[in-house]
């Protein structure tokens, strides 16, 4: 059974720490107190927060997975990028390789559909959807740095590809025209709520102009489950999680109707 995480601040710390003694180690857990301390009540900013705990938590099979798969490309390190007048900026922490392909695995894949991640950091979801049968696979990304490694990841791994329209966008995501055509997304919590709002209410007009089944990918929605479902246009198709590692690994796809 699912549970949506509480709106009340007290409870969700509780449900934090929790999750903190189960996931963490003695040593790491009076670290875990504070920093969920430091950023309650705002719930975007325990997500904040929750996404540089899920870094700390990389188990020795993603490791494994960023020597094999990562190597030349530099995917898997961390980086924050200081951008003047861009709200709602969080951490960069890359996806694990077998989110994406298990999420669409249980969607499916035709060269009808359209992918966009929005906010693609360095590209390695681009990369991985440029590897199935999409009609369009595109990037979405604010940092021009980022978006540069992004070119490179794809440059360097094209002959994988069996997509061969693949592009990377430079431009905050609230400036974004989301393509007509556009019906696969994908999210791992790379801005706050606020801009997702934003960016929901571009994909509900998108879907007005030419009515079609799009969706959402998410990974570790937290906050942002509410959000999307509350448009009134999407509902949650299925919720994917690894019981070893439980909530770090939560992905929620929505479906429009």
């Amino acid at each position: 059974m699912t549970r949506s995480p509480s709106k009340d601040p007290a409870a969700r710390r509780e449900a934090l720490e929790r999750w903190a003694e189960e996931k963490l180690g003695h040593e790491r857990r009076g670290r875990f107190r504070i920093m969920v301390a430091q950023r309650l009540p705002g719930p975007e900013r325990v997500a904040r927060g929750a996404l540089r705990v899920i870094a700390s938590l990389r188990r020795p099979a993603d490791r494994l997975a960023d020597r094999v798969l990562d190597r030349g490309l530099d995917t898997s390190s961390q980086l924050k990028l200081p951008i003047h007048g861009v709200e709602d900026r969080v951490l960069y922490v890359p996806s694990s390789w077998h989110v994406l392909p298990r999420a669409l695995r249980y969607i499916g894949v035709s060269e009808r559909d359209t992918f966009v991640d929005f906010g693609c950091g360095k590209g390695r979801i681009v990369h991985q959807a440029a590897q199935w049968p999409f009609g369009r696979v595109m990037g979405v990304e604010v940092s021009p740095e980022l978006a540069e490694i992004a070119r490179n990841v794809l440059a360097a791994r094209s002959h994988q590809h069996r997509c061969r329209n693949v592009e990377i966008v430079v431009s905050d995501v609230r400036d974004f025209a989301v393509p007509d055509d556009f019906t696969i997304g994908y999210f791992f919590r790379p801005f706050g709520d606020r801009t997702l709002q934003a960016v929901l209410q571009a994909i509900v007009e998108s879907i007005d102009r030419n009515p079609r089944r799009v969706r959402l990918i998410y990974l570790w929605p937290m906050t942002s489950r509410s959000k999307i479902v509350a448009t009134g246009r999407f509902r949650v198709a299925k919720e994917q999680w690894s019981p070893l590692r439980g909530a770090v690994d939560r992905v929620a796809i929505f479906e429009s109707y």
